[in-house]
């Protein structure tokens, strides 16, 4: 069986809308990777691959 992907697994802090506009914020350039992982209480690591598009890859 194919693992949980997104907000479907139990575990995901963040939603598919809050993944669109943490991206938007740091496309905007106003935003850190920093910032955006203390907004969404998510480790810096994870905000990183959010915003580069190596996780939550299923979000455009």
């Amino acid at each position: 069986m194919a693992a949980r992907q997104g907000a479907k697994h139990h575990a995901a802090k963040m939603t598919t809308a809050k993944v669109r506009q943490a991206r938007k914020y740091f496309d905007s350039g106003k935003w850190t990777i920093a910032a955006l992982a203390e907004k969404y209480d998510v480790s810096w690591s994870a905000m990183s691959h959010i915003v580069r598009r190596t996780a939550w890859k299923h979000v455009s």
